[in-house]
């Protein structure tokens, strides 16, 4: 590839010339681009264009959380049709049944390297002793990072080897790369201790052994935290739930009760309906590490019936998130986070608890559909590329026509009082 390691616009253009010669292909979309090259050191390598992805708003959904109140619209950068209406039509629910409580618990991103030693005795010295080491470590630790802060450090044993799992907090970035560097440095400053580690014993070692969850979905995550763990619920009266939602409180929670067992039954970690959907979209559009979404979708939705109404409950236990880093500085990211009121100290909390928000209300409006029978007609009308049309084989056994997703109530109907937003309350 020619011009490697250079970031210019010239040297873009002159690797995307030679990629149409390899291929043969006009790849005339990737002729022009917004972003500067010179200013995506840390994002590419052999950058030859961009892709465009559509954003749509969803929202607004009605905020009462520890970090963030008030009326806010999501970003979602998506290709999946129905999913921005859907997701409107919780958050709709939600708001008009008084808003979403939304609470970040706590906050850990872990690095789990590996020592492999000649025999299980060498491994079981090095485990006793190194715990010893904390406050050394974080000497290190804060020599290389002036964010990251050692938590713990926990070894864990499986035969010779032993997995040394590191527990930071990041700050406001996710810390994916920050927590790999102090992790090398810290490893670097151990396997100079003669008395932690014998030449003798020692027969490698690696940056990652796989203990720490890092882009997995794993039941060490759901139960300990990776990234931020954060919750959201309400209580959705049942007017709601009808006009809305267009189903019955029993209705709903029976149809949660069978997803749950059959999420149950396949082994499921997490139970939810597509919590994916929204950590993607607004990843994406937000310049997230998008291969985290497989750690960072795993939620327990909960519904229960109340007497007058339905609890509904998003707990997200790995919310792999940050304000700073990765992709959070390109311009179109960084402003969807700042129409958000997602910059600045404390904000990857604040986004963190906007994800929890709606993806609870996604899930409220797609559990709900596949209860009413609308589920797959809204996907006929709205995720695909083809005219609309009823179906007739629906028609001929009286099925009703399925709502938009995003339907308001109709005129008459109560809606939602403008909650005042403080003055300090950055977002749109």
């Amino acid at each position: 590839m020619p011009a490697r390691g250079l970031y210019t616009e010239a040297a873009r253009l002159q690797r995307l010339d030679w990629l149409r010669s390899m291929t043969r292909s006009g790849l005339d979309s990737l002729q022009h681009t917004r972003l500067d090259a010179t200013k995506l050191t840390g994002n590419i390598e052999g950058l030859v264009g961009t892709v465009e992805i559509p954003v749509g708003v969803a929202g607004p959904l009605l905020f009462r959380g520890a970090n963030v109140q008030g009326e806010v619209y999501a970003p979602m950068a998506t290709t999946e049709g129905a999913l921005v209406s859907s997701a409107t039509r919780g958050a709709l629910a939600v708001t008009m049944a008084g808003g979403v409580s939304t609470r970040a618990a706590l906050q850990a991103m872990t690095r789990a390297p590996v020592f492999a030693f000649s025999r299980l005795a060498g491994a079981a010295r090095f485990a006793s002793a190194v715990i010893r080491h904390l406050d050394d470590l974080r000497t290190i630790i804060r020599q290389v990072s002036d964010h990251a802060a050692l938590l713990s450090i926990e070894p864990v044993v499986l035969g010779r080897t032993v997995h040394l799992r590191f527990r930071y907090t990041t700050g406001d970035a996710a810390g994916q790369n920050m927590t790999t560097a102090c992790t090398w440095h810290a490893c670097q400053w151990i396997l100079r201790q003669p008395q932690l580690v014998a030449d003798e014993e020692l027969e490698s070692f690696l940056i990652e052994g796989n203990t720490s969850g890092d882009k997995k979905a794993s039941a060490q995550a759901v139960a300990e935290g990776r990234g931020i763990r954060v919750a959201a619920d309400c209580l959705l009266p049942e007017g709601v739930v009808r006009r809305v939602l267009r189903t019955t409180p029993d209705e709903l929670v029976t149809g949660y009760q069978h997803i749950t067992a059959g999420a149950v039954h396949s082994g499921v970690l997490g139970s939810n309906a597509n919590t994916a959907n929204i950590v993607a979209a607004i990843f994406t559009a937000t310049g997230q590490d998008i291969a985290c979404v497989h750690e960072s979708s795993v939620g327990q939705f909960i519904l229960e019936r109340t007497r007058d109404g339905v609890y509904a409950s998003m707990t997200l236990p790995g919310l792999a998130v940050g304000t700073v880093g990765g992709g959070t500085h390109l311009p179109t990211q960084h402003e969807l986070l700042e129409a958000m009121g997602c910059t600045g100290r404390g904000s990857a909390v604040r986004l963190a608890e906007i994800i929890a928000g709606f993806a609870l209300a996604l899930d409220l409006s797609t559990v709900s559909a596949a209860v009413a029978g609308h589920f797959a007609d809204a996907h006929e009308r709205l995720g695909r590329n083809r005219p609309p049309r009823r179906n007739s084989a629906a028609q001929r056994i009286g099925i009703p026509p399925a709502p938009t997703p995003m339907s308001a109530p109709t005129v008459g109907e109560p809606r939602p009082v403008p909650v005042p937003r403080p003055v300090s309350e950055a977002g749109p």
